[in-house]
C-alpha cells in the first residue's frame, strides 16, 4: 500500500493520523521544514497536526499530494542501502553519469533483513540498480534482479578505524 493511502487510512483519529505522518516523514527522510516546504503548508500547521490537533481538509489535500508526489519517481533512480550515518555523507541527490541523470534514493539500514527488505522495495519502486556494502552484496543479488555495486571503505577509513581501536585497547 501506498504512503500517501495509508495516510489517509489513517483518518479515524487525530492521533493516528500523527502517528501516520511521522511514520511517513521518517520512510521518506522528511524534516517537518522540507515537508513545509514541499507541501507549501505553513511549519506551524504541521508542527500542530504532529502534535495531534485538528486541521483543514485542504490540509489534508496538500499533504496526500505532497506524498502522492514523492512517490512517483519519474527519472531513473539508484538506490543506496545504508546505515544512517553513511547516507547523511552523501551529499549528492542527483549524479550525471555518461550523460543520463540519475536520483539517489536512499534506503537506511541497519541490519541484514533490513537490508534485503530495502532491496526488494528498490526493485519495486523502479530502481536502476543498488549501491551497498559488500557484507550484504551477495544476499542482495540473489533477491532482486538489478545490478548490485559494493562500496568499499579506503585505506585511510581502515587505519582511522584501527587507530581508535588501538585507543580504545590501550584504555582497557
Amino acid at each position: 500500500m501506498k504512503t500517501h493511502e495509508k495516510l489517509l487510512l489513517s483518518l479515524s483519529s487525530l492521533r493516528s493520523f500523527s502517528l501516520e505522518l511521522k511514520r511517513a516523514m521518517q520512510e521518506f527522510n522528511l524534516s517537518l521544514k522540507e515537508l513545509s516546504e514541499l507541501s507549501g503548508i505553513p511549519y506551524s500547521t504541521l508542527h500542530k497536526i504532529i502534535k495531534g490537533r485538528d486541521f483543514r481538509v485542504s490540509t489534508l489535500i496538500k499533504i496526500v499530494n505532497t506524498f502522492k508526489k514523492l512517490e512517483t519517481v519519474e527519472e531513473p533512480f539508484i538506490a543506496v542501502i545504508a546505515a544512517r550515518p553513511v547516507l547523511n555523507k552523501i551529499t549528492p541527490r542527483k549524479l550525471t553519469i555518461n550523460g543520463e541523470e540519475f536520483l539517489i534514493k536512499e534506503y537506511p539500514a541497519n541490519t541484514l533483513e533490513e537490508c534485503i527488505i530495502s532491496a526488494i522495495k528498490a526493485e519495486k519502486e523502479g530502481a536502476k540498480g543498488i549501491v551497498c556494502a559488500p557484507i550484504v552484496s551477495s544476499t542482495i543479488e540473489k533477491v532482486v534482479s538489478l545490478p548490485v555495486a559494493v562500496v568499499i571503505p579506503e585505506e585511510k577509513a581502515f587505519l582511522t578505524a584501527l587507530e581508535i581501536l588501538a585507543k580504545k585497547i590501550k584504555e582497557v
